[in-house]
């Protein structure tokens, strides 16, 4: 449940403290298909989170999570998940109540590995959460055109 503790990471890091924060999982599925060989599967949970007394404003907080969003989340739509909700109490002093649920579905993969804890067919696999950082822009390597025979790329004019 790689991304419940990166949001949690992300609230007691830059929103709030561990002692305003209460964020858990419910309502988690377990998404696979059967047969003889597995090779990976999928949970569904709802993170919810609340957060009393914080002082931040809600625009600000939202911010966050959708910067969240863009790194880790990308394809919500393609996941078929709804779309956050949250509910918010403004209090005295600008602080204020916010609870938050968020629909999350994660993969989990097995790869081949000697001291895996898991065995089929001989082989020992190591279960790994495919959940990662989405890859930037800036972070993909430069496309270079290979010249094959002559008259395979187009002429510039």
């Amino acid at each position: 449940m790689e991304a419940l503790q990166s949001l949690t990471a992300l609230f007691t890091q830059h929103v709030t403290d561990a002692k305003s924060l209460d964020v858990w999982a419910e309502d988690g599925e377990l998404i696979c298909t059967q047969g003889s060989f597995v090779d990976g599967f999928d949970i569904a949970y709802t993170v919810n989170i609340n957060m009393t007394g914080v002082d931040v404003q809600p625009h600000i907080l939202m911010m966050h999570l959708v910067t969240w969003f863009n790194k880790y989340d990308m394809n919500r739509d393609e996941k078929g998940l709804p779309t956050p909700s949250f509910a918010t109490e403004l209090l005295d002093k600008g602080k204020c109540d916010i609870k938050l649920k968020i629909d999350i579905r994660e993969s989990y993969s097995l790869n081949e590995n000697v001291l895996g804890n898991w065995q089929q067919n001989e082989t020992r696999y190591e279960c790994i959460s495919d959940f990662h950082q989405a890859v930037t822009e800036d972070e993909l390597p430069t496309l270079e055109f290979i010249k094959g025979p002559e008259g395979d790329l187009p002429l510039c004019s």
